[in-house]
């Protein structure tokens, strides 16, 4: 229960990120990132991950063959307790919005101590489902606020592909040609 309950909330923090909503400008921008040695396009030496899972998940953990809407946010997060503090703040909210929303097919999670990094890895079953979680009111509310805990460096982005695609190489490939903003 405890594994779930951090699992939900790493994915719906990670998801703050994700591009494409008309929400309010963030109310705070984030910083200029830091060069630590923590890159988005990498998995960090002490990442850990979260197998596939949700409503397209077999139970051997394979996603259904099929065409699918995926996405990926890299979470760069400050980790001080203020940051840290919004950060839990935000999570309640997001957490049942995701739980409920239409359309979501798996997900994957996966975070790193050393870098303060949180991974998602989500499966939509269509761009139209992806971008109605991502306007709900929960996650408009949380993008706005993005920059209370991210360091500047955090990015999402989506992509077209099928069940192949749902893996953590997919999604380094994907974040490193990504060029639009940071948050």
């Amino acid at each position: 229960m405890q594994r779930t309950s951090v699992a939900a909330a790493l994915l719906a923090v990670s998801l703050l990120a994700c591009s494409g909503s008309e929400a309010d400008p963030p109310t705070q921008p984030p910083p200029e990132p830091q060069d630590d040695g923590c890159a988005r396009s990498k998995l960090e030496l002490d990442f850990a991950s979260e197998p596939l899972a949700g409503a397209g998940v077999d139970a051997e953990g394979n996603l259904a063959p099929g065409s699918y809407i995926l996405s990926t946010t890299y979470i760069h997060r400050k980790g001080t307790p203020a940051s840290e503090a919004k950060f839990g703040e935000l999570v309640g909210p997001i957490v049942g919005a995701l739980q409920t929303q239409p359309g979501l097919v798996a997900f994957r999670l996966g975070t790193a101590a050393s870098c303060s990094v949180g991974r998602t890895l989500t499966v939509w079953k269509d761009e139209e489902a992806m971008y109605q979680f991502v306007g709900s009111p929960a996650h408009a509310e949380a993008m706005a606020r993005i920059g209370e805990v991210s360091r500047g460096d955090s990015v999402a982005t989506s992509w077209q592909d099928d069940e192949r695609g749902a893996t953590w190489e997919k999604a380094l490939e994907v974040l490193a040609a990504e060029t639009g903003p940071t948050y």
